[in-house]
Parts: C-alpha cells; structure tokens; sequence
C-alpha cells in the first residue's frame, strides 16, 4: 500500500491540522463525528498574530458581514515584546474577519487602517514582499477563515507617506500579510498599497453550493470534505459526517469547489495506514465516462481533486465498496470511493492500490 501514502511533511500536518488532517487518526475521530456537526457553533480558535515592523502598534479584531446588522470589534491589544498579539473568538467568526492597526507614529488621515490579507492577482500561499505590496493597486482585507483551534497569522508593517486631514505631511501603516490569504470580497482601490476604513471594513460571504453526495449501501460512512493548501490558514474544511439514507449533502463555498477533496472512513475498516479519499478521475478517463467497480480495481492512477462547479445546487453519485487492502499489520478491511461518473478534476494524479486512493496528508490541489 506504500505507493498511495503521501507522508511528505506528515508530522507538520497532525500538529498544525488536527481539525482538518487525513491522518490515520482520522479513523478514529470518525468514530466520534455526528450527522450535523454539533458542537461546531461552540468551537473557539487561539489565533496569534505575528508582526514585523512595528512593536509600538496595537490591532483590533473585527467581523462586519454585509447583510448582518451587528458589527462585532475585539479589543484592541498593543503588539508585545514577542512580536504577537493573541486572540480567542469563536471559530465562526473567523470566517470574514478583518483587522485593524493603528501605528504610533500615524497622523489623522479621517480613516484606520486595515491588513491586507490577499493582493489582487497573487494566488493562495503566495509570499509577498513590500515591493509588491507598495505597488499593488487592488487588494482584498477579508480572511475567510479557518476551522482549525489555534492558528499563527503573519504580517509586515511598512510605512508610506500621506496627508492628515488638515494637508500636514504624515505617514500611514503599509501592513499586509506575507503569504496570501484566502479571503473574501469586496476587493477594494488601495492607497500605495494601503487599504482602511472610516467606520467598518464590510466582507462579502460568497455564494454557496448544495453539494450532495450519494452513495448506495454505505449506511454509517463518514464522510469528510476540504479545501487543502499549503499553509493552514487556508485550508477549508468541514468535519466527517455520518451518511445516511444513501445520501450526504454539504454547503461549500463556490469559489472553494475547486480543489476539493472527499475523505471516505467506511464503518468496516481495518488498521489500513492511511485515510481512503474519493477518486474524481481515474487515469485514462475522460470527463462523463462511467466508471465500474472492476474498472475502478483495475485502475492504477487517479485524482483526488474535483474540478468544481458554477451551480447552485449539484448530486455526485458515489460508488463505496468495502475491499481487502493490505493494513499496517497484514490484510484487512478497506474502503474503495471513486464517482460513478468521471468527473472535472485536478492534478496531482496519484499512484493508487487496486484503484484505492489515499494519504495520510492534506491534499493541496494544482489549481
């Protein structure tokens, strides 16, 4: 089964992901997993915030969602000798947090400045340095947010030249972060590089998409899907579900269905090494083509990646069979889940046991 695990960078994973990881510990979190995610409303996340450039400055948290009418502002916590400033808030709203900074060192422009978590034009995990924040000329302040416990953000403060209110010479925070976050519209005119705001900086929540999964004869399947990326702050996930009734169905942000991948932990598993995730593609396969169970056996190379979708709602009929695999202490019960029908997908195109696909990392697809 060797061929199949991904163990590139295996202990940074289980250590940084635990919410989100394809582990072997996975199977027994699975254990554990309820239809409806309960408890998720409750979940809070430790985020620490690293800074350079500006030990003296002080950030303010806030969660301002076009459509809601509460505007939600941390206090502000002044940057400490460790370069961080730490937070605790419920994970949920993270999803659409901007923030706010505030310099010393700044006169009164009439406006506040806020981080720039994604420059227009540079892709997810992307480093960024001031040269290209300083002439960057569109720009995104909204973090989509994470479904992890604790996460580090990091950040460069800079200083540009402005004018205060009354024409006087001044300077203003160029702060943004250095690896390009996954955020949230409106994407806004920066100022050299800068953004702010004179009363809240409102994010946009994408659209959503009705995925629903469906699988014959997988009564207590758990089911898990995620959005990887090479930095934790921007991976998207939800936890495992039970499937029921033939049927799973998720709301997944449309501009995430790109690069999804499927976790599949059938009730029947063995001690297998590795977590079984979907195949959307099966190598020489093209998209539309129908897929058997011994096509599928017979397969040598397949993607774990879905090539996404534009609609509103959509069904992806899956096939999850229990098999025999070879487990970490000799043969056992497995999990084989492939589409019944070949669908978009994404690279890498990984090497697979008899048609099995899995990994024991988080899966970053080749958007």
């Amino acid at each position: 089964m060797t061929p199949v695990r991904r163990v590139r960078g295996i202990v940074a994973v289980l250590a940084t992901l635990a919410a989100a990881t394809l582990a072997t510990t996975a199977q027994d979190q699975a254990h554990a997993a309820t239809d409806n995610g309960a408890g998720a409303s409750s979940a809070r996340t430790t985020l620490r915030l690293h800074f350079t450039g500006c030990d003296r400055c002080s950030v303010q948290l806030q969660h301002a969602v076009n459509g809601k009418p509460h505007v939600w502002t941390s206090k502000a916590q002044r940057i400490g000798s460790d370069h961080t400033a730490v937070f605790h808030l419920p994970t949920s709203r993270t999803q659409g947090l901007s923030f706010v900074l505030r310099a010393p060192w700044e006169g009164n422009t009439g406006a506040v400045s806020n981080i720039v978590t994604r420059y227009a034009g540079y892709h997810i995990d992307s480093v960024v340095d001031r040269d290209a924040a300083r002439h960057a000329q569109k720009a995104q302040g909204c973090w989509a947010g994470t479904g992890l416990d604790r996460v580090r953000l990091d950040f460069h403060v800079a200083r540009v030249d402005a004018k205060t209110l009354d024409g006087r010479a001044t300077q203003i925070p160029l702060v943004y972060a250095t690896h390009t976050m996954s955020s949230w519209k409106p994407t806004v005119t920066t100022f050299k590089g800068t953004i702010g705001n004179q009363d809240a900086f409102y994010c946009t929540r994408p659209p959503m998409t009705k995925l629903t999964l469906t699988a014959a004869d997988c009564a207590g399947c758990q089911v898990g899907v995620m959005n990887g990326a090479l930095r934790p702050e921007n991976t998207w996930s939800l936890p495992p579900r039970t499937m029921t009734d033939g049927a799973l169905t998720v709301r997944v942000p449309r501009n995430l269905t790109r690069g999804i991948s499927t976790t599949v932990y059938g009730p029947w598993e063995g001690a297998t090494g590795y977590t079984t995730v979907v195949a959307w593609r099966y190598g020489g396969k093209q998209v539309g083509d129908r897929v058997g169970f011994k096509a599928a056996r017979a397969a040598h190379r397949g993607s774990p990646c879905w090539g996404g979708t534009d609609e509103k709602a959509l069904t992806v009929a899956l096939t999850i069979r229990k098999v025999r695999t070879d487990g970490t202490t000799g043969p056992t019960n497995g999990t084989i889940a492939f589409a019944r029908v070949t669908q978009p997908w994404l690279r890498p195109m990984e090497r697979t046991d008899h048609g099995i696909l899995g990994s024991q990392e988080v899966i970053t697809c080749r958007k």
